[in-house]
């Protein structure tokens, strides 16, 4: 699967998660957990887990944080979007976009991939 996101990288330069994605690591995460305490053990991974990353802006209300990932030649934005879906269970979304160029070469996508690991360790999922 790796090689085909690398060719579909070449003309695409982000990468979304939702309930209908096609690519099983692209669905929609569900956590057994608020809403406000997910936004805190987001805000804990970004700041010591994920080397590079920082984060710009945090909308509790809404449930959104815009984080930026600096490169060495290119920057990637990232919106993760936290969705209270039962009162002890959330959903968390991600889009993912580098600013500059024409593709990623797949970047975006594991940029997705290794947040989600990353959060799997802090965090129980919860059956959909």
């Amino acid at each position: 699967m790796s090689m085909m996101r690398i060719l579909t990288g070449l003309w695409k330069n982000s990468t979304e998660t939702g309930d209908r994605a096609k690519d099983p690591n692209l669905k929609t995460r569900y956590y057994k957990i608020s809403k406000r305490i997910m936004l805190e053990k987001i805000t804990f991974v970004v700041n010591n887990k994920m080397k590079g990353w920082s984060i710009t802006h945090v909308d509790s209300d809404r449930g959104e944080m815009l984080i930026e990932k600096k490169g060495t030649v290119r920057q990637n934005q990232i919106v993760i979007s936290v969705y209270q879906v039962e009162p002890l269970k959330c959903s968390v979304d991600i889009v993912s976009a580098y600013k500059e160029g024409f593709g990623d070469l797949g970047l975006s996508y594991f940029t997705v991939i290794k947040f989600f690991e990353v959060l799997n360790k802090e965090v129980p999922l919860a059956s959909k």
